[in-house]
């Protein structure tokens, strides 16, 4: 029901948000159960770095979307930010 969300933080997940799960034959978690959060109309994802690739191996193909934002950070320190910000 991800259509009807406008919108998704991501904290701490990798593999149980990847569209490779879906989109990609190849992919060593093709198939496997996975959260569209990317059908929601904009994604915050909160990651340390870049790069980390999870149990699949490779990069989440969401943090390239068009409503997909990357927040880049330790998620404790991004997450009492923006509840001080509220």
């Amino acid at each position: 029901d991800f259509e009807n969300v406008d919108v998704t933080i991501v904290i701490g997940a990798s593999d149980t948000v990847s569209s490779a799960a879906e989109d990609d034959p190849n992919c060593s978690i093709y198939g496997m159960p996975v959260l569209r959060v990317w059908k929601s109309k904009v994604v915050f994802v909160s990651k340390r770095t870049i790069g980390n690739t999870g149990y699949a191996g490779m990069e989440n193909p969401i943090l390239y979307k068009d409503n997909v934002e990357v927040v880049l950070g330790d998620a404790h320190d991004t997450c009492e930010a923006l509840r001080s910000a509220l």
